[in-house]
């Protein structure tokens, strides 16, 4: 049975790395994954986690600098650690988003609301910046 060259090919594929199957299929451009409200918080901040990870690898991201911004004059900014992640405690209000790494295509994302005493869930993909 698992002498057929279908078979052969579906074993293939189930133990090979992530990455090496998404390569081909790696976007463009740096995009917002999701954006959600996942729980509340304890005070009347709002928590946002952030998670990046590489297009055409599947990993997360070590280092890249994420910005967020609410007004002119308030800027929040954090590194990515080992996970691909960083968390911000904030104001309540309208932010924008920019990350950006070396290599990688930057991403800003403008209109992100969140409220007091939520919990956000965030997951961005970065492209990589050579064809």
């Amino acid at each position: 049975m698992f002498q057929h060259p279908i078979f052969r090919l579906f074993l293939l594929l189930t133990i090979l790395p992530y990455g090496l199957i998404a390569q081909n299929s790696a976007p463009l451009e740096s995009e917002l994954l999701s954006f959600k409200a996942t729980g509340t918080a304890e005070n009347n901040r709002a928590v946002l986690h952030v998670q990046i990870f590489e297009a055409g690898v599947g990993g997360p991201i070590l280092g890249a600098t994420v910005l967020l911004r609410r007004d002119i004059d308030k800027m929040h900014g954090k590194v990515s650690n080992e996970y691909g992640a960083c968390t911000f405690i904030v104001a309540p209000g309208d932010y924008a988003l920019r990350v950006q790494m070396t290599g990688l295509k930057s991403l800003e994302q403008a209109g992100l609301v969140m409220e007091a005493g939520k919990i956000y869930e965030m997951k961005l993909l970065m492209a990589s910046n050579t064809k």
